[in-house]
């Protein structure tokens, strides 16, 4: 009977010990599990953020790119509403443009000596793409009072025919203390067409 009792404690205290082994194996091997998970579950987490990030980088790159094509397209419309609408060719606005520079003059009571012209496209040299314009210099000597002359610039400024006042002299005249004689560079510009740069590549022979 003793040895039956000792037989059962020895195989109670081996079935303990491995039971209490197993037990232990499992733990590691549950926490060992959940740190791996805990570990991947941060990697995820950081994934997903880098993600979210990277989506509201290009999120914002879209917006961005969005806007610089409708000011491109916003741009070209007003760059063919000026060459349409304002520029025009040089048959269609020289005498337009010359009505209003006399016209200016004679409403100024201003004393002409004509006008003179310079031609010029830009941009220069050779155009792969775009437009290319005919740049038109007009020059005219003025002679009034102080007060007119001045009144004649501040007119082309407000002129709808998109002149530029490049440059002007001014001195005493010869006819009188009051009048004052002006030397005048305006330009102006004009889509030019095949005509144009023909002409004027046969003036530069």
């Amino acid at each position: 009977m003793m040895r039956l009792e000792r037989a059962l404690q020895r195989h109670f205290t081996m079935a303990l010990g491995v039971g209490v082994a197993v037990l232990a194996l499992n733990l590691v091997l549950y926490f060992t599990a959940v740190s791996r998970l805990d570990r991947f579950a941060k990697t995820v987490k950081a994934q997903v953020a880098a993600n979210r990030t990277r989506l509201t980088a290009l999120e914002a790159e879209d917006k961005s790119a969005t806007a610089a094509v409708g000011m491109i397209k916003n741009d070209r419309q007003v760059v063919d509403d000026l060459a349409n609408k304002i520029f025009l060719t040089k048959g269609q606005r020289l005498v337009e443009v010359q009505n209003l520079i006399q016209g200016l003059a004679d409403s100024r009571r201003l004393q002409s000596t004509g006008l003179n012209y310079g031609y010029g496209l830009l941009p220069e040299g050779k155009v792969t793409w775009g437009r290319r314009y005919l740049k038109v210099d007009v020059g005219t000597s003025l002679s009034g009072t102080y007060g007119d002359l001045k009144a004649f610039m501040e007119d082309l400024e407000k002129s709808p025919q998109f002149l530029v006042l490049e440059s002007f002299n001014m001195n005493a005249g010869g006819q009188g203390a009051a009048t004052v004689q002006g030397a005048f560079q305006i330009s102006t510009y004009f889509i030019a067409t095949a005509a144009d740069e023909k002409e004027l590549a046969g003036r530069r022979r």
